[in-house]
């Protein structure tokens, strides 16, 4: 646990991008946010091809004067909702892109899930056991050539979070964690953990007449459990920012 939270040395907030889109910014504010978020020892991101906001991100993080120094959680799935099985192949293909888009050498967390059509435990268990060896050898070897640095699976579900865990490769995982979704928390405490949502999609804000008090009692719990790596939380204003300066 040690080792690897001193390999990745990922900040303890997250920056989220999955909202930039939706909440209408351009690509001026994003790059601002990006540097901002950086001034205040925010240096690690999330984001993914399959987020409205992945063009504007990307985009953005270009013209950054911090690009360079930027850690990189990556969400990928293999197999994804229409792929008829596990791939090796595909999956070092979407990583491959990944890199060429946001012009990094290697990601520094994969956040791999594991889909089916629909999602089911029954078929991704079976497609777990039955591509174990082959997950776990791809993973190895993206791993040896240097693309990724870490795998952190999203489970889906507590069952699949058991089973996932076991294999070689897979250094944690990656799920909600907050005061009212609390299901992950027996992987925070025991195995490297990254949480996400822990404002619970912003319901343990509402009606707040103290917004940083508040946001600073929801990552206190969090804080609770000891083998969290990192924080994502979606933000999108500089202002938003304020709440998270020590």
């Amino acid at each position: 646990m040690e080792e690897l939270k001193s390999t990745l040395n990922l900040s303890e907030i997250t920056l989220g991008t999955m909202r930039f889109f939706d909440k209408s910014l351009s690509t001026k504010e994003i790059t601002n946010l990006i540097e901002a978020a950086f001034s205040i020892g925010i240096d690690t991101h999330h984001s993914s091809v399959e987020y409205s906001s992945y063009g504007l991100y990307t985009e953005a993080l270009k013209q950054s004067n911090c690009a360079n120094k930027v850690k990189h959680i990556v969400k990928l799935s293999a197999p994804h909702f229409e792929d008829d099985t596990f791939s090796a192949k595909l999956l070092e293909e979407r990583i491959d892109k990944e890199l060429k888009v946001l012009d990094i050498e290697r990601i520094d967390v994969l956040q791999w899930l594991l889909r089916s059509k629909p999602i089911n435990d029954k078929d991704r268990l079976n497609t777990l056991y039955e591509y174990k060896e082959e997950i776990e050898d791809v993973l190895k070897k993206l791993k040896d050539k240097g693309k990724i640095k870490s795998v952190f699976s999203f489970p889906y579900s507590v069952p699949f979070a058991d089973a996932v865990e076991e294999l070689n490769e897979i250094d944690g995982i990656i799920s909600y964690l907050n005061k009212e979704e609390q299901d992950y928390s027996k992987f925070a405490k025991k195995a490297p953990f990254i949480a996400i949502r822990p404002f619970f999609a912003g319901e343990l804000l509402k009606n707040s007449e103290d917004i940083k008090k508040s946001i600073e009692s929801c990552l206190a719990y969090i804080s609770t459990n000891k083998k969290v790596l990192t924080t994502i939380v979606g933000i999108n204003s500089i202002q938003q920012l304020e709440a998270f300066k020590n």
